[in-house]
C-alpha cells in the first residue's frame, strides 16, 4: 500500500470516528422505577377499544427510600352485548416525553400479580417473535410484556387488580453531562386513554413509609396536581379524564441509598402487598389539604468532567492525532520523493 492509500484510509477512520458523543448526553430522568396502565397485547384486539371503558382507576404507591410498592384497582365496563376475552398486557419497559424533566426512562418492574374479579391470574412474560402486539408508541416490542387472559361480561363491570414492585434507588435526573442521583418513580397514566371513553373518575394514593416525609418530596409532576396532609401522603384526583402526557406522575426524592440490597425487599413482597391493601386511599377525604409545591428537577452536580473526558478523547483527541500522524508521514513522503 503506498503513502497515498494509507493516508486516505487514515483520514476514513476521522471521518467515521465524528459520533461518539451524539447521545451520550441525552437529557431526562433514567430508569426510574414505574408503573405503566395496562392496555390490549394483541393487535386483532384493538377492535374491542370502542367497547370496554376504564370507569374508575385508584391506585396506591407506598414509596420507600430505594422502591416503591404499587397496588392498582380498575373498574373496567363492558358496554357490548357480548363477552369479550382479551389478552391484556403491561409493558416492563417504556418511556415518555414530559415537561418537567424532558423525557422520562422507565425501568422494569418486579413481582406482578394480577386478579380478575379477585381471582388470580396466569401472568406471563411474552416471548414470541412472531406476535403482532397491539401499536402503542414504542411499546409494541414483544418481548417487553407481561402478559394475562381477562374475560369482560357483557354490560357489568369487570376489576382488574394489579401488584408489583419498582426499584426506585436506580434514578437519575441528566442534563448533559452532568448527572443527580435521586430515588426517582413515574406512573404512566396517558395508556388509560386507549380504551373506550374517558376515565370517569380516578385517585393516586402516595403514602411516604419508612424515614420519609413530605419535605423528602423534591418533585412532583403533574405540577401543583397532587394535595397533601403535610405528613406522608399525597392524593391527586381526576374525573372525566382522557390522559395524555401531560397527564403522567413523576416524583423525584431523597438521595440514592448505598449497599441497597433490592433482592431483599422482592424477598418480603408478600407482605409488603398485604401492607397494602390495608391502606384505604379512596375512604380518605382531602378537605383542607394543601397543594403539593415540590417543583424541582433541576440538576445541581457539576461531575460531567469526568464522564465526559472519555468520550472527547474518542470524539477529539484520537482524530486529531491521526491527522497529526498523516501529515507528518505527507511531509516525510514528499522529502523522501524530493531527494530522488
Amino acid at each position: 500500500m503506498n503513502i497515498r492509500n494509507i493516508i486516505a484510509s487514515l483520514l476514513l477512520v476521522v471521518c467515521f470516528q465524528g459520533k461518539p458523543l451524539a447521545n451520550a448526553a441525552m437529557p431526562g430522568f433514567w430508569d426510574v422505577g414505574a408503573g405503566i396502565n395496562f392496555i390490549p397485547f394483541f393487535a386483532k384486539d384493538s377492535v374491542h377499544l370502542d367497547k370496554i371503558q376504564m370507569q374508575s382507576e385508584l391506585v396506591t404507591i407506598m414509596l420507600y427510600p430505594g422502591f416503591a410498592v404499587v397496588k392498582g384497582e380498575y373498574q373496567m365496563y363492558n358496554h357490548s352485548d357480548t363477552a369479550i376475552n382479551l389478552t391484556t398486557g403491561y409493558p416492563i419497559n417504556s418511556g415518555f416525553m414530559n415537561k418537567a424533566a424532558y423525557s422520562v426512562q422507565m425501568s422494569d418492574l418486579y413481582n406482578l400479580q394480577v386478579k380478575v374479579n379477585g381471582k388470580n391470574a396466569t401472568v406471563k412474560r411474552a416471548s414470541s417473535a412472531n406476535v403482532e402486539a397491539y401499536h402503542y408508541k414504542t411499546l409494541d416490542h414483544t418481548d417487553n410484556w407481561y402478559i394475562w387472559e381477562a374475560a369482560y361480561a357483557p354490560q357489568k363491570l369487570t376489576k382488574l387488580t394489579v401488584y408489583f414492585i419498582v426499584n426506585t434507588n436506580t434514578a437519575q435526573l441528566r442534563k448533559g453531562y452532568n448527572a443527580d442521583y435521586h430515588n426517582g418513580f413515574s406512573y404512566l397514566l396517558e395508556s388509560g386513554r386507549a380504551w373506550a371513553k374517558n376515565i370517569n373518575k380516578g385517585r393516586i394514593y402516595v403514602r411516604l413509609m419508612d424515614t420519609l416525609k413530605i419535605p423528602s418530596v423534591q418533585g412532583v409532576y403533574p405540577f401543583k396536581t397532587f394535595k397533601t396532609d403535610g405528613k406522608q401522603q399525597m392524593v391527586y384526583d381526576f374525573a372525566d379524564l382522557e390522559p395524555t402526557e401531560n397527564s403522567n406522575v413523576v416524583i423525584r426524592y431523597s438521595k440514592k441509598l448505598n449497599n441497597f440490597d433490592f433482592n431483599k425487599v422482592l424477598q418480603a413482597a408478600p407482605g409488603y402487598f398485604k401492607k397494602i391493601d390495608a391502606l384505604k386511599g379512596n375512604e380518605l377525604n382531602t378537605t383542607g389539604w394543601k397543594t403539593v409545591q415540590a417543583v424541582d428537577f433541576k440538576i445541581y452536580s457539576k461531575n460531567g468532567g469526568i464522564l465526559v473526558i472519555f468520550p472527547l478523547i474518542m470524539a477529539y483527541l484520537i482524530p486529531i492525532l491521526i491527522i497529526v500522524f498523516a501529515i507528518i508521514m505527507w511531509y516525510k513522503y514528499k522529502r523522501k520523493k524530493a531527494k530522488q
